[in-house]
């Protein structure tokens, strides 16, 4: 083995991580840091309803003066069984926010963290940990984009302890030793298989459990427990990846913090489906087309579009990873939101019939686009043999279209009904408040568990 370099990938990493932490951010980085926020909070009351969730916080004893979970009332957990039942309520809603450059999904493992780690932190330290976060798990997962995914990992729980570790180590003022340690100590924790998403439930699990033990990393680096300094070039990367990264860690992103460069979702579904039913919602609107009509849909897009997807339609989850279900219930149910995916429509015989004219394959041209843009194009022929097409590069919510703060916020009062009252969701709503909402980020989270007993009897 040559000789190491002074500076190790992890040195690269702590150093970002206090340099965010010591940093100022622009009302435009605040306002977009609290926009996924409220985001990934919204998301989480989807993912709350599963029973898994439910099975799973069953398993996690209360603790007093602990983690409020998602409309949880009094049943407080752990600082790590709250960040643990927090990343799987978002990852299982498969509306949370992403990264195309990494191919992962921040928000599962930075915002769970920050929500365990808020009651002493001040509005500032919120926004500087969601910052950190989103940027070393974005830098680890772009430099094996997308050879992660056809490797067989999942790149989402493969970084999320580093992302998890990050916001900690900002939140518990570690300094650049310990902080080093937090991210060396968390890689023990990656681990997350694509294959994973043929059981849909219990997939995010894997993202829940890496957030867990990022967050443990940290609090063990901060009562001194050292970690190997040269264990991502030596161990991590080599490991899942075959290679050093590329690109490196510490080239530059996209937009300076990846927070900034990361997408936020109108609609749920995996967002490999996103760009297919922007395309097919525009010429659906414009025309007025009927169904029945229909004879027959093609779809192009790029490569892991069309490897992710699930072809055999159980659940709910195997609709998210379905192109031609989102684009036959957009034409029949008029919609893509989180009813139109629910398993009674999936025997619909309307649905399926239009499913059955449509054909989705890979186009080279936008295939080489990707990651850099995710494209489709759409070609609806009529049984009268009129062809209407339209193509889409960047799905609505991406930064370069990007999604209203009326939408985010309308996301969160649609979600979090039958959880939350109308005030509670009022008062946490003022996430976008920016500089500063009127309360302290400990008391506005504790209110996420707040509930009245007939709408939380809705959860059942």
């Amino acid at each position: 083995m040559g000789e190491r370099p002074e500076n190790s990938m992890s040195d690269f990493l702590a150093r970002l991580v206090l340099e965010i932490g010591a940093g100022a951010l622009s009302e435009d980085d605040i306002r977009c840091v609290r926009q996924h926020v409220l985001d990934g909070l919204a998301s989480a009351f989807i993912g709350c309803r599963s029973e898994t969730f439910k099975a799973l916080e069953k398993l996690c004893p209360t603790a007093k003066g602990g983690v409020a979970g998602p409309g949880s009332g009094d049943h407080a957990r752990s600082l790590q069984d709250g960040a643990m039942l927090w990343a799987y309520a978002i990852n299982a809603s498969v509306f949370e926010d992403g990264s195309r450059e990494g191919a992962c999904h921040p928000a599962a493992a930075v915002i769970p963290v920050v929500i365990s780690l808020s009651r002493n932190a001040s509005w500032d330290d919120i926004d500087r940990a969601v910052v950190a976060g989103y940027d070393v798990m974005v830098r680890m997962a772009r430099g094996g984009n997308p050879e992660f995914t056809s490797r067989g990992f999942h790149p989402t729980s493969i970084v999320a302890p580093f992302g998890a570790a990050a916001s900690a180590a900002v939140l518990s003022g570690l300094d650049h030793t310990r902080t080093r340690n937090s991210l060396c100590i968390a890689s023990m924790s990656s681990a997350g298989l694509m294959s994973a998403f043929r059981g849909a439930e219990a997939q995010p699990l894997q993202v829940a459990w890496a957030v867990r033990s990022g967050l443990t990393a940290a609090l063990l680096a901060g009562e001194g427990l050292e970690g190997y300094r040269y264990i991502l070039e030596e161990g991590f990367y080599p490991a899942y990846l075959g290679r050093a990264p590329d690109p490196p860690l510490e080239q530059g992103l996209q937009y300076h913090y990846a927070i900034r460069g990361s997408y936020l979702k109108p609609y749920p579904g995996c967002r490999h489906l996103h760009p297919a039913i922007d395309a097919f919602g525009q010429v659906w609107d414009e025309k007025g087309l009927d169904p029945d009509n229909v004879e027959k849909i093609g779809v192009r897009t790029y490569r892991i579009a069309v490897e992710t997807e699930i072809h055999d339609l159980r659940s709910r989850g195997d609709a998210y990873f379905n192109i031609p279900y989102a684009l036959a219930a957009r034409a029949v149910l008029g919609k893509n939101d989180y009813d139109a995916f629910g398993e009674e429509n999936l025997t619909n015989d309307k649905i399926l019939s239009l499913m059955g004219r449509i054909r989705v394959t890979v186009d080279p041209e936008i295939d080489a686009r990707y990651p850099g843009e995710r494209g489709a194009e759409v070609e609806i022929t009529t049984r009268n043999k009129v062809k209407h097409a339209a193509a889409v590069s960047h799905p609505m919510g991406e930064p370069e279209n990007p999604l209203p703060l009326s939408a985010t916020r309308e996301k969160f009062h649609s979600l979090a009904r039958g959880f939350l009252g109308e005030r509670t969701m009022e008062r946490i709503e003022r996430i976008l408040h920016v500089p500063e909402p009127e309360q302290s980020p400990g008391d506005l989270f504790r209110s996420l568990g707040e509930n009245i007993n007939d709408q939380y009897e809705g959860r059942e």
